[in-house]
């Protein structure tokens, strides 16, 4: 990404100052901030713009990604909360059996595999009630995977519309100069610390 000079930046957040003026971030911890939610017009209806991602330009594509995420990311972690909460109310036996079941498998399996000491001592000395651990948290994720699949169509549909917005949503100039901002570390928002956590260098962006 080409870098921006300081002159330039100045000049964008004083194009901008009159409106991220109200634009007043909400203390979640001491270091981490929650940005205010961003209006239904500007999100997705009258000043909202968007355009196809940009296939050839992975670059350019995941600026966009990036930028968005950080700058709607409280009506995306709304979305996100209030689609899993109608579903989980809807279907909350899937939901129970589903969690259970992934649950139960994930904790086999990370015993199974865990390489500390006293863990790898424990699955030594008890091989046989590992085995049947994992034997039976498999049997069980099998039989209930009906359940499963809900648990997981419900994660994954408000994610999909996510990252579909986050791709096809133009940027404007707030969503940029809030990006540069988070960039040069001047704030820190709960997405920041959260794509951080998975990977995700938000420098280079």
């Amino acid at each position: 990404m080409e870098e921006i000079s300081l002159d330039a930046f100045r000049t964008n957040v004083n194009m901008v100052q009159p409106q991220a003026a109200i634009d007043v971030n909400w203390k979640f911890t001491s270091d981490l901030e929650v940005p205010p939610m961003r209006s239904f017009s500007e999100f997705i209806a009258d000043k909202a713009r968007f355009e196809m991602p940009p296939f050839r330009d992975l670059p350019k594509w995941n600026n966009r990604i990036t930028s968005n995420l950080l700058y709607y990311q409280t009506n995306y972690f709304a979305i996100i909360l209030v689609l899993v909460v109608l579903s989980s109310v809807l279907h909350a036996s899937d939901t129970f059996v589903g969690l259970s079941a992934i649950a139960l498998l994930g904790a086999a399996i990370t015993f199974s595999l865990s390489m500390h000491p006293s863990v790898a001592q424990a699955r030594r000395e008890h091989a046989l009630v590992t085995l049947g651990a994992l034997v039976l948290a498999s049997y069980y994720f099998v039989y209930t995977i009906g359940s499963v699949i809900v648990v997981l169509f419900t994660l994954a549909v408000p994610l999909l519309f996510v990252m579909l917005h986050a791709s096809v949503r133009l940027r404007n100039l707030k969503a940029k100069i809030n990006h540069q901002l988070e960039r040069v570390g001047l704030k820190k928002t709960v997405m920041a610390r959260f794509l951080e956590l998975i990977g995700v260098d938000l420098k280079a962006f």
